[in-house]
C-alpha cells in the first residue's frame, strides 16, 4: 500500500515510512466481513503452514537431495505461479534452484515470519545480503556471524546455572 506513504524508510519509528503491507484481509471464504464491528479484532488466524509452504519446502528438499521428484517439485510451483500471477509465469526444472527457491520464499511467505529462519538456512542472514536498516543503520550492513541464533534471556540464566550464554552475547 503506497498511499501517503513515501518508499524509503528514513526513520524506522514512523508508520509512513515505507510503503504499508495489506495481505490478509478480515474476510470469510464469501468475502463476507469479520465479525467483529469496531475492525480491532479479525476473525482470522495467523497461518502457521500453508499449502505454498508446503510446496516450497518440497521443491527445496528436491533440490539438497532429500528424495522425491524434480518434475512434481516444478508443477508444485507453478501451481502457485499461476494463482499469484495474473499471467501465471510458470518455470521449467532449469529454473528450479535454490537461489529460485529463497527468492520465491520471499515473494510468497512475505510478512509471514519465515524471512530470517530462510535466510539463515540458506547462508544468507549475517555476513550475506544487505538491506535497508539491517545492522540498524539505513543504508544497510553485514553483522556479525554470531546474531544466526538469539541470545537466552537474562532471566533464564539467573534461574537455570546448567545454562550458559550463547557466544558472541
Amino acid at each position: 500500500f503506497a498511499e501517503g506513504q513515501s518508499l524509503e524508510i528514513r526513520d524506522i519509528t514512523r508508520f509512513t515510512d515505507g510503503y504499508a503491507i495489506a495481505k490478509f484481509r478480515n474476510v470469510d471464504s464469501e468475502g463476507n466481513a469479520g465479525s467483529d464491528p469496531t475492525g480491532e479484532h479479525p476473525d482470522t488466524d495467523f497461518p502457521m503452514f500453508r499449502l505454498a509452504d508446503v510446496y516450497l519446502m518440497y521443491a527445496e528438499a528436491v533440490l539438497r537431495g532429500g528424495g522425491g521428484s524434480q518434475s512434481q517439485a516444478v508443477t508444485y510451483i507453478n501451481e502457485l505461479r499461476d494463482r499469484a500471477y495474473e499471467n501465471g509465469g510458470t518455470i521449467s526444472a532449469n529454473d528450479l534452484t535454490l537461489d529460485f527457491i529463497i527468492d520465491e520464499r520471499g515473494r510468497e511467505l512475505y510478512w509471514e515470519a519465515h524471512r530470517r529462519t530462510d535466510l539463515i538456512r540458506f547462508g544468507q542472514f549475517t555476513t550475506q545480503g544487505i538491506w535497508a536498516w539491517k545492522g540498524n543503520v539505513p543504508q544497510g550492513t553485514t553483522t556479525a556471524e554470531f546474531r544466526n541464533i538469539y541470545p537466552l534471556p537474562s532471566s533464564d540464566l539467573g534461574v537455570n546455572t546448567n545454562l550458559t550464554q550463547n557466544p558472541g552475547y
